[in-house]
């Protein structure tokens, strides 16, 4: 019956739950799920504190030339760029960059007129630096060019900018290519770097950059608001989800603070997303930012432009952001709409072709800024990696979402030769190829390579399972510690365990069309429980009064008309091992009887 392969984490070693006595059994398996063995490791992990826990932004070992750079070029009235990607991590790293350069600029009695940001059109340009836009912006008179989350792959263009006159920082954090730009370059993955958290987004990159520049002043004597590091980090906590950058270490640091300050945001514009979204300042959380603020922001490149997410973000006044997230909200709204036609004339064709190790589809006009996006629905269906391009004459322009046994970065340097342009991470990448041909022998070479590379291997959508609890251990206090737990996202997921045994007694269907499942059920101890079972009334359907069953759950709180209780969410489901045994018993006998 089970829809998705259960992955039991392994038990963690006696050694290390003896070192943790007071701990239930189940949150020290959780401390062991993600590696944290050590009181030290645990007490950051539980307890982030942003005075402690988080590095020296001149442990970069560029940090202290570039802001030097920047210093000198400020006080010159130089004209600085912030050229950035068009996604949230691109939108909010730059916002992070030019409020701190604006207020380096204000510090030092300049102009702040001559810091700019330049961010490129998704469909018209793509991403990444482009030698047309930095020869455009040289001759608006462009000195000092400073990326964010791109620019690490752009050697050549910087090299352009340079023979213009225009000298460059990178601020990055994309996959590292062999030849790197000339220039002073913030990325915390090229070879040699001395920084030592690896998995920052680009927007946690800017904001040590600008942290490094607020230090870099205040050695020279200039003064910033009391906090002013601080109330840059809802934008950190936004783009750190957005860009699914693993919430461990310090990431886990600036998430936790980022919320703090994301429920308090002084931003007009950030405030208005909040109200537009229906979202309740002091109960947003990472769910929150990833399906309702983040896709928000996103909207704009997708339907329209960034420019549009930067500004409502940077708005200065209420009725500015009144106007400009009002604008992101239709945006929004045309993009879901949008979203939905183009998924399921995908998801027929994936239907057409049957069960493959890779998928790869293309579509007249289906827009780049959303190819993505139907990638990442198709590979959680079919758990293959998928692409899916928007054809327009004989441009292809896509997307890549994949599995973790399949790196894409690794597979489009295998096919490169067919490829234009690449960009992204091992399991998220955007592309294009020029001309009908390159792309038939793109997705000829890319199907042959998947094959190869993933034969033998069970390619079902993986559901991992934290570890098996026990029925007494579901109370208030695990409720508590679950709580210490958040934020949770990627490499930090909301934990869930198996609950073995259970006896069903009831069952009901509930919701629009009754599309989800209320089991009632007694656990080993006798206990009465009742599981919800969001989307799985299909599969409940199927279970008999009587039966065993196992369940993968989610342990939360359900608060309604002012009372709370545990609620337990079933993510699934299937008949136990002794349930499934008497089954086949009873098979095996109204098969002897039949003959």
């Amino acid at each position: 019956m089970a829809r998705m392969r259960w992955r039991l984490a392994p038990p963690p070693p006696d050694e290390v739950r003896e070192r943790f006595p007071e701990y239930p059994a189940s949150v020290v398996q959780m401390l062991w799920n993600r590696g944290l063995a050590t009181q030290e490791a645990v007490d950051e992990f539980l307890l982030p504190d942003y005075g402690h826990d988080l590095h020296d932004p001149f442990l970069f070992r560029d940090m202290r030339r570039a802001c030097e750079r920047v210093w000198l070029a400020i006080e010159a009235g130089e004209r600085i760029v912030v050229y950035t990607d068009y996604d949230a991590d691109g939108v909010t790293g730059a916002a992070v960059l030019v409020t701190a350069l604006q207020a380096l600029a204000k510090g030092l009695g300049r102009d702040s007129a001559t810091i700019d940001k330049y961010i490129p059109h998704r469909e018209k340009e793509g991403y990444g630096v482009k030698r047309e836009a930095v020869e455009a912006l040289a001759a608006a008179g462009m000195n000092l060019l400073i990326t964010v989350d791109c620019g690490i792959g752009s050697a050549a263009e910087i090299v352009r900018a340079r023979e213009l006159g225009v000298e460059a920082i990178v601020v990055d954090h994309h996959q590292v290519p062999e030849k790197l730009p000339d220039c002073l370059i913030l990325h915390p993955l090229v070879r040699g770097e001395t920084y030592p958290f690896k998995c920052l987004a680009a927007v946690g990159v800017a904001y040590k950059f600008a942290v490094g520049l607020m230090r870099f002043a205040e050695e020279r004597g200039l003064k910033f608001e009391t906090g002013f590091d601080k109330w840059l980090l809802d934008l950190v906590a936004i783009a750190t989800v957005t860009d699914f950058m693993p919430l461990i270490g310090e990431n886990r640091t600036l998430e936790k603070y980022g919320l703090v300050v994301l429920n308090k945001t002084r931003r007009p514009g950030l405030k208005k997303i909040i109200e537009l979204a229906s979202l309740k300042p002091g109960a947003i959380d990472t769910v929150a930012v990833g399906y309702y603020i983040g896709p928000r922001i996103n909207a704009a490149s997708r339907m329209d432009h960034a420019d549009v997410a930067f500004a409502t973000v940077m708005a200065a006044t209420d009725e500015e952001a009144d106007e400009l997230a009002h604008r992101l909200e239709r945006l929004n709204s045309d993009r879901q709409k949008y979203s939905d036609e183009i998924t399921l004339a995908a998801r027929a064709d994936v239907t057409a072709v049957g069960p493959r190790r890779i998928h790869l589809l293309a579509g007249d006009g289906w827009s780049p800024g959303i190819v993505g996006l139907i990638a990442g629905k198709l590979v959680t269906e079919t758990g293959v990696p998928v692409f899916v391009f928007g054809r327009d004459g004989d441009r292809y322009v896509g997307s890549g979402r994949s599995i973790p046994e399949f790196d894409v970065m690794a597979a489009l340097e295998k096919v490169k030769p067919f490829v234009a342009h690449y960009g992204g991470h091992r399991q998220a990448c955007g592309l294009t190829i020029e001309g009908e041909a390159n792309y038939l022998g793109f997705r000829d070479a890319m199907t042959a390579y998947a094959d190869e590379t993933l034969a033998g291997q069970d390619l079902r959508p993986t559901l991992e399972i934290e570890g098996e609890i026990q029925p007494e251990e579901i109370n208030w206090e695990l409720i508590d510690w679950l709580s210490r737990f958040e934020p949770y996202g990627e490499g930090n997921r909301r934990p869930r365990f198996l609950l073995p045994g259970l006896k069903l007694s009831g069952a009901d269907f509930v919701g629009r069309e009754g599309k989800h499942a209320r089991l009632t059920v007694r656990d080993a101890n006798g206990k009465t429980r009742r599981l919800i079972g969001f989307g799985l009334a299909a599969p409940a359907a199927e279970l008999k009064m009587g039966d065993l069953v196992d369940a993968v759950v989610e342990i939360g709180v359900n608060e309604w008309n002012g009372s709370r209780e545990i609620q337990l969410k079933a993510v699934d489901f299937h008949l136990a091992e002794t349930s499934r045994a008497a089954a086949s018993s009873k098979e095996r006998q109204l098969a002897e009887k039949t003959i």
